[in-house]
């Protein structure tokens, strides 16, 4: 399976759009967590999916200022007629907590090396926000300023979900395919909080902690504007804690469903920005 037809699967973990206030960012905790995926159905056929099996890994840490995250995942694909194919991916992003940077690249596992498949940077430029591409090719795009970047969509959906709203609307652009910018749209609903038993490590990040499920659709924005037509690209299911932790993915392609359980948890810490050095005329009096 190659990369390109992954394309909806970062982005449960990778949601766009402005947040509103400091408080909710800092109540997103550091980081890393560690997903079973498996089939959860397939409507078969010739060409259809008859297993899938694989691993998924996303840390999240904020550092001096900014959200970094990595996400890597390697899925077996099991074909009726094609056989098994594998995909292995990486992405990391750097996001700052204003919402004006966002640098991201994409490797992909080839022949136990990993290739480099996407690099690029957004910024703030007045009120648009400028992306240019080093790889593939070098390019330059120019989004709407409501265009937003993947910790941001986190934090809008948590955000909406606090404040009682049961549906919330963005556009999104998650770094992962050089035209990947998406119509997201989420229906909100209560959670009920049962964290696995089967969860290793910092378990204890879930507990007592309210969740939220939601059901997002992801609609492909074309130059033009307008959609190819009214059925969402893709669809996804996810749980998410009040501290930006998610469990419990489904995610619909159409053809077969993939289902991702959390396995393991580990607390990351924050590094804050190096000191300041002092004034040379203090450090040489």
């Amino acid at each position: 399976m190659k990369a390109g037809r992954m394309k909806g699967f970062w982005a449960v973990l990778f949601f766009c759009t402005a947040f509103s206030g400091l408080a909710v960012a800092q109540g997103l905790v550091s980081h890393k967590a560690v997903y079973d995926i498996v089939l959860a159905s397939t409507k078969g056929g010739a060409a259809g999916v008859v297993d899938a099996r694989g691993k998924m890994s996303y840390s999240l840490q904020k550092v001096c200022g900014q959200w970094r995250t990595e996400s890597v995942f390697s899925l077996d694909v099991g074909y009726e007629m094609a056989g098994p194919d594998t995909t292995n991916w990486r992405q990391t992003t750097r996001e700052s907590t204003d919402g004006c940077l966002f640098e991201f690249d994409v490797f992909v596992r080839e022949k136990k090396q990993d290739r480099k498949d996407l690099s690029g940077r957004a910024v703030c430029i007045g009120n648009k926000k400028e992306m240019r591409l080093d790889v593939p090719v070098k390019s330059q795009a120019v989004f709407p300023g409501n265009v937003v970047f993947p910790v941001q969509q986190t934090l809008k959906l948590l955000t909406a979900a606090k404040e009682g709203k049961k549906n919330v609307s963005s556009y999104v652009y998650d770094g992962t395919r050089p035209e990947a910018l998406y119509f997201m749209n989420a229906v909100i609903s209560d959670a009920a909080v049962e964290p696995s038993e089967r969860v290793a490590g910092d378990a204890r990040l879930l507990e007592n902690k309210k969740a939220y499920r939601f059901d997002t659709a992801f609609f492909e924005e074309f130059s033009t504007g307008r959609m190819k037509d009214g059925s969402p690209q893709y669809e996804v299911s996810v749980t998410y804690y009040e501290n930006g932790i998610g469990d419990k993915i489904e995610q619909d392609f159409g053809s077969y469903r993939l289902r991702s359980s959390l396995t393991d948890l580990k607390r990351l810490k924050e590094i804050p920005c190096p000191a300041k050095k002092k004034r040379q005329a203090l450090t040489t009096r």
